[in-house]
């Protein structure tokens, strides 16, 4: 039976192989923490798209975010569903307006938090959408019972993972002891009748619901015949391309052959005053925008290099280290006959077996951080097999990184200086 050389040596001398897992077990949760942001400011683009209803989108080309679509006439829905393949043709409306935390008053104000009270009044710019009540244009269910409710231009209903500042009545999250406060949104009174679970996105802490009538009120500088977006449902979803082609053709739009999907100056490429885009084109554009093209995704791709530079220096020294306490058994093996190439698999072993160690409480501790940054901030942090295979295989790459600069030292091992 062959001794297990690689373990042995990383057992042999526990106190300094224990530095050598937090040291690497440091980089690799800097490695998980970097990509779940990342991977939260990439759902956080696109959770209300996703959380709508369509197979082709119609909207601005002015277009530059979620939160400043720009708007274009509904009457290019009229036109959309004067063919045959859509067969549902619905508005969907959406800015920033402003929200003011609720002034209270009478029973609710001595029951309000110290927070509630210092907040109140304050104004805060707010994610404000606007949909039909009778024809929600949510996936989920939840969200369309939700919108049901609003049967009057002045009812509103407001996402619960709506940040504090907004005025819950406990101070801290929006709850049922928030329906039925009144407050200003926009230069309108509004009542709360509802929330839903949805999320806020990248360009604000809050987000609300409301009817058209009471979108406009919201926004007044919109008009009623000027939408946002065009929420197309097709016969066949599978030809969506076909009926975009087709619609370029009804709207006048030329094709984008030089410009290319994710170009900023889309305007350029149309005559007209809407752009169509399927469901994969609407996410990647703006997976595109928050991750490539803003400081934020491209923070955190550079934090992961830096993790994986603090993490080959680290392993690097407790490989070089090691090696050097033990260049005398090194030097015996040579002594014996073993070949430089045998002992640099049993360094590279050894860096494998230290990352493997390192990755799992790594991995649980990740977890729990996951877990606290998504409840106390909001932001979306999923753990996911992706994350988890790319961060193992990262550990990995950068233990056998290391072990291999630290072989220098190994061949220096001579059987000589035995003697």
């Amino acid at each position: 039976m062959k001794t297990p050389l690689a373990w042995k040596n990383l057992t042999h001398n526990r106190t300094r192989t224990a530095i050598g897992v937090a040291g690497v077990g440091f980089a690799v949760i800097l490695i998980f923490m970097q990509l779940g942001f990342k991977g939260a400011i990439r759902k956080t683009a696109t959770q209300i798209y996703d959380a709508i209803d369509f197979d082709l989108m119609l909207r601005s080309p002015a277009y530059l975010h979620l939160t400043e679509p720009r708007a274009f006439p509904r009457a290019r829905l009229h036109q959309a569903i004067s063919l045959p393949e859509v067969i549902q043709a619905r508005p969907f409306y959406l800015g920033l307006s402003e929200w003011q935390a609720p002034i209270l008053h009478g029973e609710s104000l001595a029951d309000a938090s110290p927070a509630t009270l210092e907040r109140a009044g304050q104004w805060r710019g707010i994610i404000t959408m606007g949909t039909e009540p009778n024809d929600p244009v949510f996936v989920r269910e939840d969200l369309c019972q939700a919108a049901r409710k609003l049967s009057d231009s002045r009812f509103v209903i407001v996402d619960d993972k709506s940040k504090a500042e907004y005025g819950p009545a406990d101070g801290d999250i929006f709850s049922d002891a928030d329906i039925g406060v009144e407050t200003s949104l926009g230069p309108n009174r509004v009542q709360i009748v509802g929330l839903f679970h949805l999320g806020t996105g990248m360009a604000s802490n809050g987000a609300c619901l409301t009817n058209p009538a009471g979108y406009v009120r919201a926004c007044p500088w919109q008009s009623i015949d000027e939408i946002n977006f065009g929420l197309l449902k097709l016969r066949d979803p599978s030809a969506a391309e076909s009926v975009k082609g087709q619609l370029q053709q009804i709207y006048g739009i030329p094709e984008k052959s030089s410009l290319g999907l994710l170009s900023a100056s889309a305007a350029a490429s149309t005559n007209s005053d809407v752009e169509i885009l399927t469901r994969a084109e609407v996410n990647a554009v703006e997976e595109y925008r928050w991750v490539v093209d803003t400081p934020l995704g491209q923070i955190f791709t550079l934090g992961v290099w830096v993790a994986v530079f603090v993490g080959v220096a680290i392993v690097y020294q407790v490989l070089s280290t090691d090696i050097a306490n033990m260049m005398g058994e090194y030097a015996t093996l040579k002594a014996m006959g073993y070949s430089n190439r045998y002992l640099a698999i049993v360094v590279l072993q050894q860096s494998v077996l230290l990352a493997l160690v390192s990755y799992v409480p790594s991995l649980a501790i990740a977890r729990f951080l996951y877990w606290l940054v998504d409840t106390q901030s909001g932001m979306p942090m999923y753990m996911t097999p992706q994350i988890m295979f790319t961060v193992l295989l990262l550990a990995i790459a950068i233990c056998v990184l290391s072990g291999m600069a630290a072989l220098r030292k190994l061949y220096q091992a001579d059987p000589a200086d035995l003697f």
